[in-house]
């Protein structure tokens, strides 16, 4: 370890994480940098190998990887501070063991930012959205903005800034108050108090994933749940910026309102409407579209018939999260949210005021919000097509099978399959001769993409070579396409313990339209 801090230091917390934390400290270890970082993992007791996969990575990378590993499990707020406090650089990047970074120039690109802009105290990105243990993208890619910098009230708002793709100063730590590790939310708090030194910058890229499963600790929980732990969280924080007391007020208001709609059970393809009259609610209602009133405030009010009549044609969106509410059959149907900060608003529209009078019923009221429920105007049930930024891919094997493996096989993609570029699954095996296969890499001309460990047990390829031992040929991972080139070769190679790398497979992408050469199928 260098006696000089480096300029980034990574965060990176896990817990019962050993099915993922390989891939997310690899993430870290193939970033391409002109300055040196460190990686500082927090490692609070796991019981299931986590920590031992931890100390075999820092042992065989001790000058990059630091691991703070308490003697008994401490947790989830106190082993993050544990973290943050061993680390030395003047940037500080984060990054939770079930997720993982999808770029190498993920670091590169933000420190450049941040040098660029030195008013700014933070810089985050777009993450790929992955679900399922097995890790299958879901091909949503959040936030998605249309803003390149944001202040401290668009941050109170709502947190829009994904975990692992935040990277701040370190003056950031001493805006934090004492009760910041106590929280859920303390990735939300540091961006709240980096907005007090300066704009927090987004760079409109797809540079991490995060991943969605029954073992996250925010993912797995529930839509209602999730918007429920937000309420404490503002009362502390109105404490903390009495200045912003209004505006946290009606942040509390819209939290309100998002409860209403997942407990009543809306469907997730029907149309929401959110009165805001300030229009500076982020309109996000667990994917689902939320259109905002007013549009033109000196012109007759005729927006509701449009919006009525467009609701089975929305565009697609991406449900985020579960509801414990089974939906009612509202397909169709409007709903018009009035959050009570908009009550007197309302109220000085009379024709809009009886318009929901004449036309709906309310479906939902209590002091922060009402829900008023419209028929539906006609219109067919629309088919989703989930798929987003898509790439056709061109499959094909090496012929003959390179010498050095006994078998390898890649079984996904298929040939010409249609996939979101920035999450492209992709599994298979490969089986050393006299040297064990250890990772698959993913690489272009323009250098390495990805890396993946090999080490699934594959019950099917043990049988067909019965004098391979116990080896672990199996691998299966997320691609970020998104970089590569339509047209441009992604070698598939194999690395040996003793450092060959044997190329057993190509992927090309293609535009979605575009179809290539006759490929051959694995």
């Amino acid at each position: 370890m260098s006696a000089a801090p480096p300029t980034v230091s990574v965060v990176l917390r896990t817990y019962g994480h050993a099915d993922y934390i390989a891939q997310a400290i690899d993430s870290v270890l193939i970033q391409q940098t002109p300055f040196e970082f460190e990686l500082v993992i927090g490692e609070d007791c796991s019981t299931d190998g986590t920590r031992e996969i931890v100390r075999e990575y820092a042992e065989r990378h001790p000058e990059t990887i630091r691991a703070v590993l308490p003697e008994r499990n401490i947790g989830h707020g106190a082993i993050f501070e544990r973290a943050i406090e061993a680390t030395r650089g003047e940037l500080i990047a984060y990054l939770d063991g079930d997720d993982y970074w999808t770029s190498p120039q993920k670091l590169s690109r933000q420190v450049d930012f941040l040098m660029a802009n030195p008013s700014f105290a933070s810089c985050f990105h777009d993450v790929s959205l992955v679900y399922g243990e097995m890790g299958t993208p879901s091909g949503a890619v959040i936030p998605r903005l249309a803003e390149q910098s944001f202040s401290l009230e668009d941050i109170l708002l709502d947190c829009f800034v994904p975990a692992p793709s935040m990277l701040f100063r370190r003056a950031v730590l001493e805006r934090l108050p004492d009760w910041t590790f106590e929280i859920g939310w303390i990735d939300w708090l540091i961006h709240i108090a980096a907005a007090t030194l300066g704009p927090l910058g987004y760079i409109p890229a797809p540079l991490a994933a995060y991943r969605v499963h029954a073992g996250g600790m925010f993912s797995a929980r529930d839509r209602i749940s999730q918007v429920e732990e937000d309420l404490p969280f503002y009362e502390r924080l109105a404490g903390e910026l009495p200045e912003q007391r209004e505006l946290i007020e009606r942040c509390v208001a819209y939290r309100h309102c998002q409860l209403a709609i997942e407990r009543l059970g809306v469907p997730f393809d029907a149309c929401v409407v959110l009165i805001d009259p300030r229009r500076e609610m982020n309109a996000y209602f667990n994917g689902r579209h939320v259109r905002g009133l007013p549009r033109r405030d000196t012109r007759p009010v005729t927006e509701l018939e449009a919006i009525r009549g467009a609701a089975a044609t929305l565009s697609e969106a991406d449900q985020h999260y579960d509801s414990p509410i089974e939906a009612v059959d509202g397909q169709g149907h409007c709903y018009v949210v009035v959050p009570a900060f908009a009550t007197s608003w309302l109220e000085a529209r009379p024709q809009l005021a009886d318009y929901l009078g004449r036309h709906g019923e309310v479906a939902w009221e209590d002091e922060w919000c009402a829900v008023h429920e419209l028929p539906a105007a006609g219109g067919s049930a629309r088919s989703l097509d989930r798929s987003r930024s898509p790439v056709r891919l061109d499959v094909a094997m090496s012929a003959p099978r390179p010498d050095g493996l006994v078998g390898a096989n890649l079984e996904a993609p298929a040939a010409g399959a249609l996939l979101p570029a920035h999450a492209v699954s992709v599994c298979g095996w490969a089986l050393g001769g006299e040297a064990e296969v250890v990772a698959v890499e993913f690489a272009t001309d323009a250098g390495l993409l990805w890396r993946s460990l090999v080490r699934i047990e594959r019950a099917d390829v043990a049988a067909a070579f019965p004098d391979a031992g116990e080896a672990k040929p199996g691998f299966q991972t997320t691609v970020n396409l998104s970089e590569v080139p339509p047209g441009a070769t992604v070698e598939i190679r194999a690395v040996t313990a003793d450092g060959a790398r044997l190329c057993f497979a190509t992927l090309t992408p293609r535009a979605a339209g575009e179809r290539g050469a006759s490929a051959s199928g694995p």
